[in-house]
């Protein structure tokens, strides 16, 4: 990563809403840096966030670049702060002036990292799973009494935590996207986690990566730094099964140790028996099996005694709530169940959550959005299967081809005509596969504008 010292101009380039531009931004301010933010949104887009930083001690050293970037921008700067969301960065003409000009660019990731006793942490990725997967580790190591901390892709910065929490941490549990991976092998960040776990490995983001290849190998969460016995991998085949077929140039890196003593099944059951977990669906007892592995090897440094270890601490589990927008139940009108699952945006998320409702003549599914590239043909062929697929979003056309689906555009349409046709019993699941951005800001919001339309319609 760029030294710090000696940075006292620095370009923050990509703002977003979840944390980490912001992050970032206050984390030099507080260095003494001067700023220049600049995002390609307008500053209505960005008010919330815009007032934040503006309210920050030394606010007055920031200047701002909002709605489009400008090439000199980045020529006059000690250090680039790169969202790591920015499409194609190898492609970046404002990136590449920066590093023509010799110009050191790195992300909020690397700097977060960088703050860190890496021997504490729990580096976790996965094309699906990984921010529950994370919730559950910091659960789990919360109620066994040690001192958590949470941070990375699942939100929040780890550059806001103060100094003094992340000294005192005894574990710090950060979740990585493959664009943050990517771009700490880019810049050659130093990322030595004790452990590295990965929950799924399937298409994803093929719009940003431009093909499996490129996704797989940033994906590789596990590094030489990690020894083979931290590393936790997926233990059920389907949950890598898109990857493991056709002729790919990439190492599988995903493959468990044959030493790993939970790949004997009997070692799995062991523990899975004593868990007793309120979300529905195999793959939430995989998350949790992932979750357990993790903790235990931090725990206990000796493999052998590991299963012990997650199965004692399985119970911890079971006040575990999950996360919002993650196959959560948000309401029960008129004897239909709602469920919301937002955050499911792959196809192969989505086909875990009607696998998890089970009677899928009783499923009505609301999919569909922004495409990045993913194959929804398994999506389109629930048209025939569910109780009614209510497509929407950009995406909507190419799903809503089944006898049972109907191309609704909007959630508020989708509900209005799903109200027309659920029954007492049924489930309304919201679980689009598909990113949220060709209609709404993230998808949270999309969760949120759901379950205001369900309640409009079925209250």
């Amino acid at each position: 990563m760029a030294e710090l010292d000696g940075v006292d101009h620095a370009l923050v380039m990509g703002l977003g809403r979840f944390g980490g531009g912001s992050g970032a931004a206050r984390y030099l301010l507080k260095r003494g840096c001067r700023l220049l933010i600049t995002d390609l949104q307008p500053r209505s887009d960005l008010q919330n966030v815009i007032d934040e930083l503006e309210n920050e001690p030394n606010a007055n050293r920031i200047d701002w670049r909002l709605g489009g970037h400008e090439r000199q921008d980045f020529l006059k700067q000690d250090l680039v702060v790169a969202s790591p969301a920015i499409p194609h960065p190898w492609d970046n003409q404002f990136l590449a002036a920066a590093r023509e000009n010799g110009i050191p660019i790195t992300t909020e990731i690397e700097l977060g990292l960088d703050r860190l006793d890496q021997s504490k942490v729990i580096g976790v990725t996965g094309s699906a799973g990984k921010s529950t997967t994370c919730a559950m580790i910091h659960h789990v190591l919360d109620a066994a009494g040690l001192h958590c901390v949470l941070g990375g892709n699942i939100g929040g910065s780890l550059l806001d935590h103060p100094n003094e929490a992340l000294e005192r941490a005894d574990a710090v549990v950060v979740e990585l996207s493959s664009f943050m991976l990517h771009w700490l092998a880019e810049t050659k960040a130093v990322f030595t986690p004790s452990i590295a776990v990965l929950t799924t490995l399937g298409a994803n983001h093929l719009d940003w990566h431009e093909s499996l290849e490129h996704y797989l190998a940033s994906k590789r969460v596990l590094r030489d730094s990690v020894a083979d016995d931290r590393f936790v991998g997926p233990l059920d085949d389907e949950a890598v099964v898109e990857v493991m077929t056709g002729d790919l140039a990439v190492d599988p890196w995903w493959s468990n140790q044959e030493d790993d003593p939970f790949l004997a099944p009997e070692a799995q059951e062991t523990v899975l028996d004593a868990l007793r977990l309120q979300l529905p669906g195999e793959h939430q007892r995989m998350n949790a099996l992932s979750a357990l592995r993790a903790c235990s090897s931090h725990l206990e440094d000796d493999p052998g005694k590991r299963i012990e270890v997650a199965r004692s601490l399985a119970g911890h589990l079971a006040d575990f709530k999950g996360l919002p927008h993650r196959l959560r139940p948000v309401a029960e009108l008129r004897g239909v169940r709602v469920i919301d699952d937002s955050k499911a945006t792959t196809p192969s998320a989505t086909l875990r959550a009607v696998h998890a409702l089970g009677d899928e003549a009783k499923i009505h599914l609301i999919a569909g959005g922004f495409d990045k590239g993913s194959d929804l043909s398994q999506i389109n062929a629930l048209g025939d299967r569910l109780a009614g697929l209510y497509a929407i979003g950009a995406t909507g056309r190419s799903i809503s081809s089944g006898r049972r689906a109907f191309e609704c555009g909007t959630i508020d349409e989708a509900v209005r005509l799903a109200e027309t046709r659920v029954s007492q019993g049924d489930v309304l699941l919201l679980s689009p596969g598909c990113a949220s951005w060709d209609q709404f800001a993230n998808y949270e919001h999309r969760g949120e504008v759901f379950l205001a339309a369900v309640v409009r319609c079925l209250d």
